[in-house]
C-alpha cells in the first residue's frame, strides 16, 4: 500500500506548510486613487507630453477603482493610468511594485523617467502578446509621493491591469508569491501521480480506455496548474512558451473529458460526446497551429474558447445526469469532482472575462478533489468488485420497482385521460352547436346577446357567466375573453368570461381547459368576423353600378378622412373635379346607351391613369373627381392636363362604329393653410371647373393664383 502512504505525505504538506507561510508578515500597501484617460500622447524628444507638461492635461483624466476596462473605449487601443504613489509608513530597502498582470502590452513611467517595460509598444504592430507574466517594478528609494504613469496597448476586448496592484518589499514579495503558489505546485505534482498510476492501470487493463482518459486528464490538469503557477516564473522566465502550455492542455481538458465520458455510454450520448471531442480537437490544433504560423494572436484565442468550453462544461454534466441512474459509484465519483472541477473552471473563466468581479480563485482545489477521487478509485478498483456488482443488483431492483410504480401511475393517467377527452369532446359539440347558431345571426348585437346566453352552457360543469364588462369582478375569477377582429386588423374585447364557482374550475384539466378556451376564442372570434363583415358591407355599399367606381357616398366619407389626415401629418393634398363636355349633347345625339359607354370608358381611363394611392370617384351623371394623397397643385395640374389629353385624343368606337371623341374640362383646389376643411376643398375644385367651362372647355384650371 505505498500509494496509501504518498496520499498521507501529500496530505501532511499541505497541512505543514501553510503554517510555515503564515509566520511570515508580508508588508504591502495598495495603490489607489487611479486616473485613466484614453488615446496615446504625443512625444516631444523621446518623452510623452502628457508627462512632461502635466499641468497643460490635468484636466482631461478621470477617476477609476481599478486600473482595468475603463469605460468608453470606442476604438481606442491605448489608454494611460496614473496614481500617486502612498507615503508609507514602511522603511523598504529594496522597493518594487508587484502587478498580477497586464493586458497586453506596458510602459511604467515614475515621474518623467521610464523605469520599466513590457512588450515593444513602438512596433506594436509587428507582434502585441507576450503572454501573462506577473510584474515586479523596481522603484526609487524616494518614491513615495510621485505619480507613476502606465502607458497600456491592447488590441483584443480585456485591456489593462489586472488582479492586484500593491507595494512590497523585494524579498518579501518572493515569499508573498510562493506563499499563492505552493499549493498549486503540490496539487500539480500530486495530479502527475496520479497519472502514472492511473496509466499503469490502463495498461493492465487494455480493454478499459477510462483509466487511459483518467491519466490524460490528470497530467493535463497538472501541466495547466504549473504552466500558470506563478512560482514557475522564478525558475522558468518565459510566459509566451507558459502561455501556449497553459493553451495545450487547457484546451486538451474537454477532448479528454468528452473521450472519457463517451466510453461509459452506448446510446446517443456517446455518438454526441465523440462530436464534442472532434469539435474540441480541431479548435485545438487549428488555433495553435495558425499562432505558431503568426497569423493570429494566441491570446484572442481564450475567449472564444472560454465560451465554446462553458457550453461544453454544461453539455458534459447535463450528459451525465442524464445517465446517473445507470453510472457506477467510481463514475458518480468522477462525474461528480468534474462538476465541482467544471464550477470553479467556469468561475475562473467568468473572472478572466470580466463576468465576475476579480478575485483570487484557487482552481487547484478543483482539480485536487479530481486528483484525490482518481487516487481513491484507483486504490479500491480491484477490492471493491464485489460490492459494485451488489450496489448493481440493488440499483436495478430500485430501478423495476420504480419502473412497476411508474407504469401504475401510467395507468392511472391514462385512465384519467380518457375521461378528459370524452369531456373535450362533449364542450366540443356544445362549442359546434354554439357557432352554428351564431352564424344564422345578422349583426353584433344579436351575436352577443346570444353568447351571454347560451355560451355558459359549453363550459358546464365550469361554472361561468359571459359579461361585457369586468367592473367588481377580482382576478382570480377572469377566465377568458372573446375578441372581435376589426376590418383594421386590431383586435377589441367581445365579451367576458367570468367564473361563478372557483373550484368548478378543477373539474377539466388546466392544460385541457386551456386549449378548450384557446379553441372557443378562435371558432368564435372567426364567425364575429364574418358577422362584423356583412354589417360592414351591409353599411357601405358604396360601388358606383354602371362604371365600378366608388361612388358619391364613399367620396364624401372618403374625402374627409384623408383632409383630416393630411392635416395631421401635414402632407400634401389635391382634389380634382371634372365633367365631360357638352354630355347632354352627346346623349340625345347618340343615345342613352352610347352615354353609358362613354361614363364607362372614362372610368376605365381613370381606373388606369391614376396612382393606387389616388382614389377616383363618380360624383354624379357626368361629373367624376379623384381625390390625390401626397400630391401638390403642381403634380395634380400635370396629372390633370396628361389625362385631359389621352381622353382627347382617344378614338371612341361603340359596336364598331367610330363615334365623335369626347373632351373633358378639369377644375383642381389643393389643401392649404386657409383652405384645410374637406367642403371648402370641394368647393373651390367646383369653382375652378367652372372657370375651365366658361373659358372654353377641354382645359384645366386650378384655385392657385
Amino acid at each position: 500500500m505505498p500509494s496509501y502512504g504518498l496520499l498521507v505525505v501529500f496530505l501532511s504538506l499541505l497541512t505543514i506548510f501553510p503554517p510555515v507561510f503564515a509566520m511570515q508578515q508580508y508588508e504591502s500597501e495598495q495603490v489607489t486613487a487611479w486616473q485613466y484617460r484614453w488615446g496615446d500622447s504625443e512625444f516631444v524628444n523621446g518623452e510623452p507630453e502628457w508627462i512632461v507638461t502635466p499641468e497643460l492635461h490635468s484636466s482631461d483624466w478621470k477617476d477609476i477603482d481599478f486600473p482595468c476596462m475603463p469605460p468608453d473605449r470606442g476604438q481606442y487601443n491605448t489608454v494611460w493610468f496614473k496614481a500617486t504613489l502612498p507615503d508609507s509608513d514602511h522603511d523598504y530597502l529594496h522597493p518594487v511594485l508587484y502587478v498580477t498582470s497586464i493586458d497586453l502590452m506596458a510602459e511604467v513611467y515614475l515621474e518623467d523617467k521610464k523605469i520599466y517595460q513590457f512588450g515593444d509598444l513602438n512596433n506594436k504592430q509587428h507582434k502585441s502578446f507576450y503572454g501573462w507574466p506577473w510584474h515586479s517594478i523596481d522603484l526609487p528609494d524616494d518614491y513615495a509621493g510621485k505619480t507613476i504613469y502606465f502607458r497600456v496597448f491592447s488590441s483584443y476586448r480585456d485591456i489593462g491591469l489586472w488582479g492586484e496592484v500593491k507595494l512590497f518589499e523585494k524579498t518579501h514579495l518572493l515569499f508573498y508569491l510562493l506563499e499563492k503558489a505552493y499549493f498549486e505546485v503540490l496539487v500539480a505534482l500530486f495530479s502527475l501521480f496520479v497519472a502514472i498510476i492511473t496509466l499503469a492501470f490502463s495498461m493492465m487493463h487494455r480493454g478499459e480506455r477510462h483509466f487511459l482518459y483518467l491519466s490524460l486528464f490528470s497530467l493535463t490538469s497538472a501541466v495547466m496548474l504549473l504552466a500558470e503557477n506563478p512560482a514557475v516564473q522564478f525558475v522558468f522566465n518565459y510566459p509566451l512558451v507558459r502561455v501556449y502550455l497553459l493553451a495545450i492542455s487547457y484546451y486538451a481538458l474537454p477532448v479528454i473529458t468528452s473521450l472519457l465520458l463517451s466510453s461509459w455510454f452506448d446510446d446517443w450520448r456517446h455518438k454526441w460526446l465523440i462530436n464534442i471531442a472532434v469539435v474540441h480537437l480541431i479548435y485545438l490544433i487549428s488555433v495553435i497551429g495558425l499562432s505558431l504560423a503568426g497569423l493570429i494572436e494566441l491570446a484572442v484565442t481564450f475567449p472564444i474558447f472560454d465560451a465554446i468550453f462553458a457550453i461544453t462544461i454544461l453539455l458534459i454534466i447535463g450528459l451525465g445526469i442524464s445517465k446517473r441512474y445507470s453510472l457506477a459509484s467510481d463514475q458518480h465519483l468522477v462525474m461528480l469532482s468534474f462538476t465541482v472541477y467544471g464550477i470553479f473552471l467556469l468561475l475562473d473563466m467568468g473572472i478572466a472575462n470580466s463576468v465576475l468581479p476579480w478575485m483570487h480563485l484557487d482552481i487547484s482545489v478543483g482539480a485536487l478533489l479530481f486528483a484525490l477521487v482518481l487516487m481513491l478509485i484507483s486504490l479500491r478498483h480491484y477490492s471493491h468488485v464485489q460490492s459494485a456488482l451488489k450496489e448493481l443488483n440493488e440499483h436495478l431492483e430500485v430501478k423495476v420497482a420504480e419502473r412497476t410504480a411508474s407504469l401504475h401511475a401510467y395507468a392511472e393517467a391514462e385512465q384519467e385521460r380518457a375521461e378528459q377527452l370524452q369531456r373535450l369532446n362533449v364542450l366540443g359539440a356544445r362549442l359546434e352547436e354554439l357557432n352554428s347558431r351564431l352564424q344564422t345571426v345578422d349583426n353584433l348585437t344579436e351575436a352577443r346577446h346570444l353568447l351571454i346566453k347560451k355560451l355558459p352552457d359549453v363550459f358546464m360543469p365550469v361554472e361561468l357567466s359571459v359579461t361585457t364588462s369586468l367592473d367588481g369582478v377580482s382576478f382570480e375569477r377572469q377566465l377568458a375573453q372573446v375578441e372581435l377582429q376589426e376590418l383594421d386588423g386590431s383586435y377589441n374585447v367581445f365579451v367576458y368570461l367570468v367564473l361563478n364557482n372557483l373550484s368548478s374550475k378543477k373539474l377539466i384539466k388546466q392544460d385541457n381547459l386551456n386549449d378548450f378556451i384557446n379553441r372557443v376564442k378562435l371558432r368564435l372570434g372567426v364567425t364575429l368576423s364574418s358577422i362584423k363583415l356583412k354589417e360592414e358591407l351591409h353599411r357601405f355599399s358604396f360601388e358606383d353600378a354602371l362604371t365600378g367606381l366608388a361612388n358619391r357616398r364613399f367620396f364624401d366619407l372618403a374625402l374627409h378622412r384623408e383632409t383630416q389626415l393630411a392635416n395631421r401629418q401635414k402632407n400634401p393634398l389635391s382634389l380634382l373635379i371634372c365633367d365631360i363636355d357638352h354630355f347632354k349633347h352627346f346623349n340625345d345625339e347618340y343615345g342613352h346607351e352610347v352615354g353609358d359607354f362613354v361614363l364607362k370608358t372614362l372610368a376605365q381611363l381613370m381606373n388606369e391613369f391614376f396612382r393606387e394611392t389616388d382614389i377616383p370617384c363618380r360624383y354624379g351623371g357626368e361629373e367624376f373627381v379623384v381625390i390625390m394623397p401626397g400630391a401638390t397643385i403642381d403634380d395634380a395640374t400635370e396629372k390633370a392636363e396628361l389625362l385631359r389629353r389621352i381622353v382627347a385624343d382617344k378614338q371612341m368606337v361603340f359596336n364598331g362604329k367610330h363615334i365623335d371623341s369626347i373632351t373633358i374640362s378639369i377644375g383642381i383646389a389643393d389643401l392649404t393653410p386657409s383652405r384645410s376643411e374637406s367642403e371648402q376643398l370641394l368647393s373651390d375644385a367646383d369653382k375652378a371647373l367652372y372657370i375651365a367651362k366658361e373659358c372654353g372647355r377641354n382645359r384645366v384650371e386650378t384655385t392657385h393664383p
